[in-house]
């Protein structure tokens, strides 16, 4: 029993097709929408309305898509649960649809583990997830085939080949004191901040950080048979763990929007390279028959 291969659609005659989709967050905000990279834009038509607008554009030769804040169309889709739900259907099946095999995440983070500092960068490679609004699975809804049982494990939960590509770009870009190499996600409710209690609760339980989008995005990219990885820009101690104010983040954006632009950009060549190879995405999605035909 196996998937069909993804569809394609018919893209607009100057848009170059493309397996590579930066996925940004709250790391990149528009930022990369603006750099001298980005050739231009489209949409297309899904299951669930038109898509988030896609950007499109070239570095080295290789072509590559953006998808700014997570693919969310305007601020409802971040704070209401049933818009969120219905943008974050529309955005994965956007990726679907485009054949997208290579997703490099971002968002940014309240650190808990004491080692990390603001302007840190982590590359997570597991997550705990506390998530109550949004769906465990979008199988059904996305490919709509209804005899595939997908049941992904997820380990590794992340991709190791593009974990080491954003670790090494970002050394190059950040420092080697300022990259962690692995992270354990707490993927949070939102909605709101974690209460102190919460973030002690986490941080006994072994999590490196906590965010509220990523850990989703990595389950959803495994079951639709995507490679994912993600740079976490820390922004903040977690509640309880140190004092912050809301200056303290838009002093530090600038900067990490910047430095994620320049380690995606160095990046996306380095990952057109793994084409080819054995990959994490590959297997362990599709729960083997109960019975013997």
């Amino acid at each position: 029993m196996g998937l069909q291969a993804q569809p394609r659609v018919d893209l607009p005659d100057r848009v170059p097709p493309s397996h590579i989709c930066v996925l940004g967050g709250t790391n990149l905000a528009m930022a990369l929408t603006r750099h001298e990279s980005i050739q231009g834009s489209f949409t297309i038509e899904t299951p669930y309305g038109t898509s988030p607008k896609i950007y499109y554009g070239l570095v080295d030769e290789v072509p590559f898509y953006h998808l700014p804040m997570h693919g969310s169309t305007s601020e409802s889709d971040l704070s209401d649960i049933e818009s969120n739900n219905r943008s974050l259907l529309r955005t994965w099946s956007t990726l679907y649809l485009l054949g997208i095999k290579e997703i490099l995440g971002g968002a940014t983070a309240g650190g808990i583990n004491p080692q990390y500092s603001a302007g840190d960068w982590i590359i997570p490679h597991d997550f705990i997830d506390w998530n109550v609004s949004r769906p465990r699975s979008i199988v059904k809804e996305i490919i709509r085939e209804e005899e595939a049982f997908i049941l992904p494990r997820l380990v590794p939960a992340t991709d190791p080949h593009l974990d080491s590509i954003l670790t090494e770009e970002t050394i190059k870009v950040a420092g080697e004191s300022r990259v962690h190499a692995q992270g354990v996600i707490a993927q949070a409710a939102g909605g709101r901040f974690e209460t102190v209690s919460e973030i002690r609760m986490m941080q006994l339980m072994g999590c490196d950080l906590v965010t509220m989008t990523v850990a989703s995005e990595i389950t959803y990219a495994r079951q639709l048979g995507m490679n994912y990885s993600c740079m976490v820009g820390i922004v903040n101690p977690a509640e309880g763990l140190g004092e912050w104010t809301w200056n303290n983040l838009t002093e530090l954006y600038p900067d990490l929007h910047a430095e994620s632009i320049q380690v995606l950009l160095n990046a996306i060549p380095k990952v057109k390279t793994l084409q080819g190879k054995p990959r994490a995405a590959d297997a362990l999605r599709i729960h083997p028959d109960f019975e013997e035909n």
